[in-house]
């Protein structure tokens, strides 16, 4: 079994001190990373895909939520970032698994499934930073892999680019489900929107809907049964059956957090009722020596800003309790 190689930064920066194995390579695991460097610690970013920027690079919306761009997309500003990331003297594996974890803070080993092989990876500490994936029911997930018509999730380039004159069906009523209604509504589409229940959207998305003549919105309307038929879809509400050209799914995001099962039982840290990592406001989690930063972990405001923030505070709290040890 082969090891992972580190080399020391070629840089004026710190020497190394200790290595820090992030897991993701997003907003909050890039940040952390850039971090590690300036506290003096050699950061190795593990990314199970082939690319660096996260869930942002299918965002084709400009990013409201960080100042001082207010035009740039969520994937321009993660190709930005990303840019910045690869100029920097650290190791980023690619499309590479956790496949275990053992050990304890200051002594952990990461068994990695890499391009070149299976690999170990002897750190300090573990960061965290896998974030989330768009929520779905299984006949949904099916249903999207049989048709490019099903889209999971807001983060899609077909909605921006595929989707005009024609009949949609959104299901879901929080933000993103609202927002998509009205995007879509601009560019000549009939919308509905269903929910199991209530909106849950801010008023002024719902206020926006009510008053638009293509949009229609329902509560308490979730179909009864959908399936594929010529490449279109059909909702059944009792012996109502409606075609629709697409279909959206929107019904928020959940922690990507999988990846714990990999690793030693006492290796796993406390999760929320929700599945998120919790975490202390240094981004400590119960385990020592394992930190979590992003979406993966339970904030008030998911955001690039806070992953962001929460990548730098989890590398300096690396630093310092390495330090106290």
């Amino acid at each position: 079994m082969a090891a992972v190689l580190v080399s020391a930064p070629d840089d004026n920066r710190a020497k190394p001190t200790m290595i820090v194995a992030i897991l993701g390579a997003g907003p909050a695991g890039m940040s952390c990373a850039n971090a590690c460097l300036s506290f003096g610690l050699t950061p190795i970013v593990i990314e199970q895909s082939g690319e660096i920027g996260g869930i942002q690079l299918g965002n084709f919306h400009p990013n409201l939520w960080l100042l001082g761009v207010p035009e740039e997309t969520g994937r321009e500003m993660s190709e930005r970032m990303a840019r910045h990331f690869a100029a920097l003297p650290l190791t980023c594996l690619r499309n590479s698994q956790v496949t275990a974890v053992h050990g304890a803070a200051g002594n952990f080993t990461l068994e990695l499934d890499t391009p070149d092989g299976r690999q170990t990876l002897a750190a300090d500490a573990i960061v965290l930073a896998t974030g989330t994936y768009p929520r779905a029911t299984p006949e949904l997930t099916a249903m999207a892999g049989q048709s490019p018509r099903v889209i999971i999730g807001p983060l899609s380039e077909s909605i921006r680019d595929d989707i005009r004159a024609a009949r949609v069906l959104i299901l879901g009523g929080g933000d993103n489900a609202l927002d998509h209604a009205l995007f879509l509504a601009e560019r000549g589409n009939q919308v509905r929107v269903c929910t199991r229940r209530g909106f849950s959207a801010r008023q002024p998305f719902q206020d926006a809907c009510r008053s638009n003549p293509v949009i229609e919105l329902r509560a308490d309307c979730a179909p009864d049964s959908l399936h594929l038929e010529e490449d279109r879809i059909v909702a059944a509400w009792g012996a109502i059956k409606v075609r629709y050209d697409w279909l959206l799914a929107m019904f928020g995001y959940l922690p990507n957090s999988a990846l714990l099962d990999n690793f030693a039982p006492e290796l796993r840290p406390a999760l929320s009722a929700g599945g998120h990592v919790v975490t202390d406001v240094w981004q400590r989690t119960s385990v020592a020596g394992i930190y979590a930063a992003g979406d993966l972990t339970e904030t008030p405001q998911p955001s690039v800003p806070t992953a962001l923030a929460q990548g730098l505070v989890a590398a300096r709290a690396a630093e310092r309790d390495a330090g106290a040890r």
